[in-house]
């Protein structure tokens, strides 16, 4: 079934497919692929025709992928978080390997060891022992933490989880924890996190003072939709413990309006406010 997906793929994204490329992406032989492309044209026998020149085989004016419609979005999603994998891989995931970048964030300094065990209380909900180096106070100190859920900001790594010290739900910087002792029970029942398990709306739409072919092509770029006042707007539902850094990305808190690149804009910044920074909402 994998092999069928690729062929379906890389004749639609392509505009060719042949089996020499199957049978080296999955490392099978040219009979297995040759059953594989008899058995696609049997389930979909307009989708691809022969070229016998180039010994490929191309998407017909008729193709109508088999499988499933997929949304562009989250191709280029797909894409950018398979940029890191060998070419083989990103190939079998895909069914094409397009020339990509994304932006690096930095790397990480933190130890194998210590992201074991955070990784592992993560899985069997227990508590570590941390050492945590805070930027409130001068010295590390120690406590009781019990993650339970890794962020990436797409900037840093942080890790989410009860902490015993403030008696919250508190979000660490990775990088920050300088050591993670044996996991441990925590011998009590732990609040649910509201904030991590409940969702908030977003409501961005444009900025004002653009002209109709901007007003456009930005509600294009954004996903935007027309709404019955005649303005475009996209909604998002990120978990509420998710909306600060949310915010930070999108730059769409309203005192980045001023050195904002995108022309876009939050309108119901009031209404999620709390779920916020106290710092960053002012």
């Amino acid at each position: 079934m994998r092999r069928l997906r690729f062929i379906e793929r890389a004749a639609l994204w392509t505009g060719q497919v042949g089996r020499r490329a199957v049978a080296a992406t999955f490392d099978v032989s040219i009979s297995h692929v040759t059953s594989d492309f008899h058995r696609y044209r049997e389930m979909a026998p307009r989708n691809l025709s022969y070229d016998v020149a180039e010994k490929c085989f191309r998407p017909t004016a008729s193709f109508k992928p088999l499988f499933e419609t997929e949304d562009p979005a989250d191709i280029l999603s797909t894409i950018a978080a398979s940029v890191t994998l060998p070419n083989q891989d990103r190939c079998r995931l895909l069914g094409f390997t397009p020339s990509v970048d994304v932006a690096q964030a930095l790397p990480v300094a933190i130890d194998q060891a210590l992201l074991v065990s955070i990784c592992r209380g993560i899985t069997v909900g227990a508590a570590l022992e941390i050492n945590y180096q805070s930027m409130a106070t001068p010295e590390a100190n120690k406590r009781l933490f019990a993650p339970h859920a890794l962020i990436f900001t797409g900037q840093r790594w942080l890790v989410r989880g009860w902490d015993g010290r403030h008696q919250a739900y508190r979000d660490l910087a990775l990088a920050r924890v300088l050591s993670a002792g044996a996991t441990r029970e925590l011998g009590e029942d732990l609040p649910r996190d509201d904030k991590w398990h409940d969702r908030a709306t977003l409501e961005i739409s444009l900025i004002d003072g653009m002209s109709s072919g901007q007003v456009d092509v930005t509600a294009r770029e954004f996903g935007m939709r027309r709404e019955p006042d005649g303005s475009f707007a996209v909604r998002i539902q990120p978990r509420k413990a998710m909306i600060p850094y949310v915010l930070d990305h999108l730059r769409l808190r309203p005192t980045d309006h001023a050195s904002q690149a995108a022309p876009i804009r939050l309108r119901n910044y009031d209404d999620i406010r709390e779920f916020d920074r106290p710092s960053a909402a002012g």
